[in-house]
């Protein structure tokens, strides 16, 4: 699931903290591009060199294989950022025409464009578990859909991360309805109470929804990978928003706790605490994530911890200053990687399995993961970054025009919207404006593409 952060300095903040966090996030557009190559990574040790994702290094490749967690709550943070704005003040709503076009340019154009170059170009298209080549007719129309995770037949086809561009685009249906929701319950009590109404909806579907998993899984004997991967209506479900809403909302927290620190209702000393707090919370989320919990719940506490990295990223260390995080992630080398983010995640499976059926691999240690890696990464970002320039930067241009909703008075967030006049990025989509702040997706809980 990214907007361009324009927030005016709220009221005591110094010319230097405007000029440092106060144009834009600075950091988001990084981050996403580290997170499409932590999913990249993943792939290439599971679907390549499995002794490196077993035996070598299991712990790395398991933090890699939850870089779609942290897409999925970069899409909450950011997508839910400008609704929660305007519940808290009592204003109208973002345009809803605006944030429907920006939705579909952001995703439909490059997705399209690589799934017809790998399904008629490539032949390429995963057809089932083990089997490539060109979808039959009926199977390519419901993939152009982005509608084939909803049924049990077509699941995982076409280009194989896919899937997870459904569960966003669920996502971006329902997030306006819970607003809608939220503002309601905001003019019966207060914008702050409606505004966690969104996220307490999605917290609960999403947990609802693993409980289930983890029950149903239980009751049947069967591996996760083996229920979760199938063609039945249980497998669909697990690869649809009810098992991943927890994640989002997350983001959508962060979100509201960002909002209160630029509305000045924390003091310096109370930010620095907080940040304090949140470096324990992170690798205590990664512990558990990592030997602590059920397998339905890994993604759910490291989506804790990557909310963390992101409020570490977004707060300032400072007054004037901002942490570590977000002067790396704003390099321009990591935050030109998260421009083109979202044709990374596209290609990078294309990729990997050309070079699988080339080369025939299945095990190696470090020097040969290495070795496929750089491959890998080269050949995706030339073809990441043509897709970009020649697709996306394109489909930009489409976009609706219109005056950013700025918030109002010195206290006001003033970030310009993403259901107005910016078309955001997303888990799996990178903002072409948004060179430094922004949202995109690779692959998610239970089992990823390729898994």
């Amino acid at each position: 699931m990214s907007a361009t952060a324009t927030t005016p300095t709220p009221a005591g903040a110094t010319a230097s903290s405007n000029r440092h966090w106060g144009d834009r996030i600075v950091g988001l557009e990084g981050l996403r591009g580290l997170a499409a190559m932590a999913v990249l990574a993943y792939h290439v040790a599971h679907v390549l060199t499995r002794d490196v994702e077993d035996e070598t290094m299991p712990l790395l490749v398991f933090l890699m294989h939850q870089g779609l967690s942290l897409f999925f709550v970069l899409s909450g943070f950011l997508l839910f950022w400008p609704f929660a704005t305007r519940i808290i003040e009592g204003r109208e709503l973002p345009s809803l025409r605006r944030y429907t076009a920006n939705r579909f340019l952001r995703i439909w154009p490059a997705y399209v464009v690589v799934f017809l170059i790998v399904n008629f170009g490539l032949r390429m298209s995963f057809l089932s578990q083990g089997e490539f080549g060109q979808l039959p007719w009926w199977k390519t129309l419901v993939d152009l859909t982005l509608l084939h995770s909803y049924l049990p037949g077509t699941l995982r086809t076409g280009l194989e991360v896919s899937w997870t561009l459904t569960v966003e685009l669920t996502f971006y249906l329902v997030l306006p309805f819970l607003a809608m929701l939220g503002r309601r319950v905001a003019a019966r009590t207060s914008g702050w109470i409606g505004a966690l109404v969104p996220v307490g909806v999605m917290f609960v579907a999403g947990v609802a929804g693993k409980i289930w998993q983890h029950a149903v899984g239980r009751t049947s004997g069967l591996s996760g990978g083996d229920l979760s991967w199938s063609d039945n209506w249980f497998s669909v479900v697990s690869r649809s928003l009810l098992l991943h809403a927890d994640l989002f909302a997350f983001g959508m927290a962060a979100a509201l706790l960002y909002i209160a620190v630029r509305r000045g209702s924390a003091t310096p000393v109370a930010v620095s605490a907080l940040r304090g707090a949140l470096m324990v919370i992170i690798g205590a989320a990664f512990v558990v994530a990592w030997i602590g919990s059920s397998p339905e719940f890994q993604d759910t506490f490291a989506s804790i911890g990557f909310t963390g990295v992101l409020l570490l990223m977004v707060l300032p260390a400072h007054v004037d200053r901002l942490g570590w995080i977000a002067r790396f992630c704003d390099w321009a080398p990591i935050r030109n990687l998260g421009v083109i983010s979202f044709s990374v995640y596209l290609w990078h499976m294309p990729v990997i399995r050309i070079m699988q059926d080339i080369l025939d691999p299945g095990h190696g240690g470090r020097a040969l993961y290495a070795w496929y890696l750089v491959v890998t990464v080269t050949i995706t970002l030339v073809l990441a970054t043509a897709t970009y320039w020649l697709v996306e930067k394109q489909a930009l241009r489409f976009k609706p025009q219109g005056k950013p909703s700025r918030g109002g008075g010195p206290a006001g967030l003033g970030a310009t919207a993403p259901g107005d006049d910016v078309a955001t990025g997303s888990p799996a989509e990178p903002s072409e404006e948004a060179r430094g702040g922004s949202r995109a997706t690779g692959a998610s809980a239970g089992g990823r593409p390729g898994a």
